[in-house]
């Protein structure tokens, strides 16, 4: 009576599980959109090299304790178990006398003592054990660091090991948006020239079917089909090598996401939105302020380790100062112990002379802290450079654009304008193909220029820590 509940049931289970399934395939097939700015966010999420630069900054902030602990209270506790074969043991002596057969006043002889008829005898006393044969031990032992210079200083140095790890945590952050946008760009550009080149590959081809119903009506020659298809053959392998850069570019992408490269994204962005030619002008003009840079914020804090390595080996110098408690329990009491229960000492290390060890070392840091100076100071050098250069390739980039994109205007014109007088037997095939070449010419140039202007702004703001 209950095999059809049993049967419904389970045709109600797997209906549902169909439906899951197909939900899950429906959600595996949508792609996702993301802006620019979407695509970042996300990479910084699910990168592997930016989650591994949290993960340094969690043990950076793990050993700041680390360190801490060791001037903190240390409490530890040990049991010993011993057992020895042969309990060691202390006899005091001891005997009887009973001399009632010797006259009054006689001093007792050797030969008294031997002759047991007139002396009793002798009985040494009960010897004493000095331990037991089995025995546990149980210490417990506290410890506190009262002075150490090491310990003050590399407390220090940990936590400008963290802000160290923060600001390279910060710079593959910044990295990671700076290659997300040159690829996100880069994937726009191959976008829209592979659209330009099938609308042109459909008019080419268009063209061509025409002429080759004028050839066979003996209007043309062959020559002049000839010629467009041969250009119809070259945007045919255009389009197939620009597809598969396309996708080239878009695995890359996935791959800085940290997406799986069977997922399917679509950017919502356009080139002109990312290079914001509105808003260079004032970029162009902002004076740099090299502080705000990472990779000097990072050399800063290289020199602030370099100083405390310094400040550390200078520390050796001085004395360290530590004091610790001791008590100690037997589960079998001997009958002498004598090991106190209870101990506290304070002990006091002083370097006294070690041969020159201690100024070698430090003079050693102190050398490999003129060289951190030397390259920060180098660096900044460079960054200063770096900026000027990339301020100047913004300019050119912007001018080069502007004028490749009214470029773009005029050959598209005048190729449309070939197609018409080429209908009406005013042009030849020969002026088309160069006339679309030009047109091909000028759109390639253009997303070069505007390629080059999105990465001088992306890298002026990376120096700029703007990104």
């Amino acid at each position: 009576m209950k095999l059809p509940i049993i049967t419904t049931t389970l045709a109600a289970f797997l209906l549902f599980a169909l439906q899951m399934s197909a939900l899950a395939q429906d959600n595996k097939a949508t792609p996702s959109s993301f802006s620019l700015k979407q695509a970042q966010d996300y990479a910084i999420k699910n990168n592997a090299s930016t989650r591994n630069s949290v993960l340094d900054r969690e043990i950076a902030k793990k050993k700041i304790w680390e360190t801490t602990a060791i001037g903190l209270p240390q409490v530890n506790a040990q049991a010993n178990y011993q057992h020895l074969f042969k309990v060691p043991e202390l006899s005091l002596g001891g005997s009887t006398f009973l001399a009632t057969d010797l006259p009054a006043g006689v001093p007792i002889t050797s030969d008294d003592i031997i002759n047991k008829s007139v002396f009793m005898g002798y009985t040494p006393g009960a010897p004493i054990p000095l331990g037991v044969k089995n025995n546990t031990t149980l210490d417990i032992t506290v410890s506190q660091l009262l002075f150490s210079g090491e310990y003050i200083v590399g407390l220090q140095a940990t936590k400008v090991y963290y802000q160290m790890t923060d600001q390279n945590k910060q710079k593959a952050e910044i990295d990671l948006k700076e290659s997300v946008a040159n690829s996100y760009a880069m994937a726009l550009v191959f976008e829209q020239t592979l659209d330009v080149l099938k609308k042109s590959q459909a008019n080419t081809n268009k063209t061509l079917s025409d002429m080759q119903q004028m050839f066979q009506q003996g209007l043309i020659e062959n020559t002049d089909v000839d010629q467009i298809e041969l250009v119809s053959l070259t945007l045919k392998n255009a389009v197939s090598s620009m597809s598969r850069q396309l996708d080239a570019t878009y695995d890359l992408l996935k791959f800085q996401l940290g997406m799986p490269f069977a997922d399917k994204i679509v950017l919502t962005d356009n080139l002109e939105s990312i290079a914001k030619t509105d808003k260079l002008e004032p970029l162009i003009a902002t004076q740099f302020n090299i502080n705000n840079n990472l990779d000097y914020q990072i050399l800063n804090t290289s020199e602030t380790i370099g100083q405390l390595n310094l400040k550390r080996e200078k520390s050796t110098y001085l004395p360290n100062l530590a004091a610790v408690y001791r008590h100690q329990e037997m589960v079998n009491q001997p009958a002498f112990n004598f090991n106190p229960k209870d101990v506290f000492s304070i002990s006091m290390n002083i370097p006294i002379l070690s041969s020159g060890s201690r100024n070698v070392k430090v003079q050693q840091r102190q050398l490999e802290l003129q060289k951190i100076v030397n390259t920060k100071e180098n660096v900044a050098n460079g960054l200063q450079l770096q900026y000027v250069n990339a301020r100047n390739d913004l300019t050119a980039a912007f001018e080069k654009y502007v004028n490749d994109k009214r470029n773009i205007e005029l050959t598209k014109r005048i190729y449309d304008k070939t197609l018409v007088k080429f209908n009406e037997g005013l042009a030849t095939s020969r002026e088309i193909t160069d006339n679309l070449n030009q047109y091909l010419t000028a759109q390639s140039n253009m997303y070069n220029s505007i390629l080059s202007l999105i990465s001088a702004k992306t890298k002026l703001d990376k120096l700029n820590n703007n990104l």
